[in-house]
């Protein structure tokens, strides 16, 4: 199940928090138990030092002599501390009074130098011990007479208050850190509302949005800026869906309107016929106007069909290097005899090697449809002019023609579904407007481009398609 932008942000959020407070607790908690030991060991290491200053050698043997006063923590009965001296033979030397019958493990560091280490007491109690290695002081007539000897001492301490206070501070960290995640938790839940609400804003103008009027913008101001690109873009989305759907009630309308000038034109015909007895040669005549209108009203559906094929990619190519000379011949030949009658001079400067990569019959339908376009609305006595290039790995073809009473303005729209230059449709029924947007569809389709421009008179049309590879050669081997 895929979370919601609220409860990720929730989760990262008390996460992160988790984290940085875990982590905190246990920095403070090592930090803070670290000192209380410290600060065990230094009190037992004083302890440690106030009884091995009673210990000292004389000319005899080394001995030890403690006031109870001086130590009273070692003769008390409850919780007492407790230590324990011994010879570098290992003899005991002396033990607190706390010991009675039981003693100490013998332990030390080096020299001068304390080792300190939980332990158990003989009481049972869990302690701390510090073990010292040390050689007592002498006095100036046993200086040069008894060698010095190491003694070692070992001095325990009851951990009870230290492991409590310890305790405590785990405890006090727990609690601290899940009260601050709970709180934090609570406080996420309200922040993250809070700074989702533009979202919710958001999504109720979008839901405010009518299917029938796209045309309304969400606004921008007071909106966090990192809604802002997704906003423009959203109100950018709508517009575009605007200009599409106008474009499809347009296209739907001008569709009709097409379509019904030939159908009324047919019925026309039909009732005509039927009001009355006609002769064989009026029925004749009248069948042959009905398979006109259906001959044009069944071009204008079957450019519809191959529009809609190239639109959705169904169309099927089968590449080929195309001579685009053969094109404009095979083009052209059906045109000819019409633009001579009206004068029309048709020139072409065009390479003897000029192909494209192209299917043939996709190909030979543009140039087709390009080459009606100019004959059809070239003046009468004007000129049509083919010239070709190569542009790196594309080939560009040029189709002029004189007579155009086109604005330059106009030459953006001509590539549209439907559209005249004259709004009142006077052509209705003879030119579709369907040529030149089928001709930028299928140039599309074939990875290349077409575009029009219109200067002084003459509407000019640029087709570029892939150009041919070259056949290479392969030379035999000697």
């Amino acid at each position: 199940m895929t979370l919601s932008i609220r409860a990720r942000l929730l989760l990262w959020i008390t996460g992160g928090m988790a984290i940085l407070l875990m982590v905190f607790a246990v920095v403070v908690y090592g930090v803070l138990s670290r000192s209380l030991l410290d600060g065990f060991d230094e009190v037992l290491l004083a302890s440690s030092r106030t009884i091995s200053g009673p210990v000292e050698r004389d000319s005899a043997r080394i001995k030890f002599e403690m006031d109870e006063r001086d130590a009273p923590e070692f003769y008390r009965s409850v919780e007492p501390d407790y230590f324990q001296l011994w010879l570098e033979d290992g003899e005991k030397l002396a033990g607190s009074p706390s010991l009675k019958t039981g003693g100490l493990e013998r332990f030390a560091g080096l020299p001068d130098v304390p080792a300190f280490r939980p332990v158990r007491l003989p009481d049972g109690r869990a302690g701390r011990a510090v073990g010292l290695l040390f050689i007592p002081r002498a006095d100036e007539e046993a200086k040069d007479v008894i060698p010095a000897q190491k003694v070692t001492l070992v001095v325990a301490r009851g951990t009870a208050s230290l492991d409590a206070t310890i305790r405590l501070i785990r405890w006090l960290l727990a609690t601290a850190t899940g009260g601050t995640l709970v709180l934090a938790l609570l406080l996420g839940a309200v922040a993250v509302r809070r700074g989702l609400r533009p979202l919710d804003a958001l999504a109720a103008r979008i839901a405010a949005v009518r299917q029938d009027d796209l045309s309304a913008q969400i606004p921008t101001e007071r909106m966090p800026a990192e809604m802002a690109p997704v906003v423009g873009k959203l109100n950018d989305l709508l517009r575009r869906l605007e200009d599409a759907f106008r474009r499809e009630r347009a296209f739907t309308a001008d569709a009709a309107h097409e379509l019904r000038t030939p159908l009324a034109g047919l019925r026309c015909t039909l009732e005509v016929a039927s009001s009355q007895p006609r002769t064989r040669n009026d029925y004749r005549e009248a069948i042959t106007e009905c398979l006109d209108v259906v001959r044009h009203t069944q071009g204008i559906v079957e450019t519809l069909l191959v529009l809609a094929r190239f639109e959705s990619g169904q169309t099927t190519l089968r590449p080929e290097a195309v001579d685009v000379r053969e094109l404009i011949e095979a083009g052209w030949r059906p045109l000819a005899d019409k633009a001579a009658s009206r004068g029309i001079t048709f020139d072409t400067h065009l390479l003897m090697n000029f192909s494209c990569m192209a299917d043939r019959e996709v190909s030979q339908m543009i140039v087709a449809a390009l080459l009606s376009n100019a004959a059809e609305y070239t003046d009468d006595h004007g000129r049509i002019e083919i010239a070709g290039r190569n542009i790196g790995e594309s080939v560009e073809l040029t189709i002029a023609n004189t007579g155009c009473s086109l604005s330059d303005t106009d030459a953006q729209h001509v590539f549209d579904r439907f559209w005249r230059s004259d709004p009142s449709r006077t052509g209705t029924g003879i030119h579709c407007g369907l040529g030149l947007a089928l001709v930028q569809r299928a140039a599309r389709t074939l990875g290349g481009s077409v575009s029009a421009r219109i200067a002084d008179g003459t509407f000019t049309i640029g087709l570029t398609l892939p150009a041919a590879q070259p056949k290479r050669h392969l030379m035999p081997r000697s």
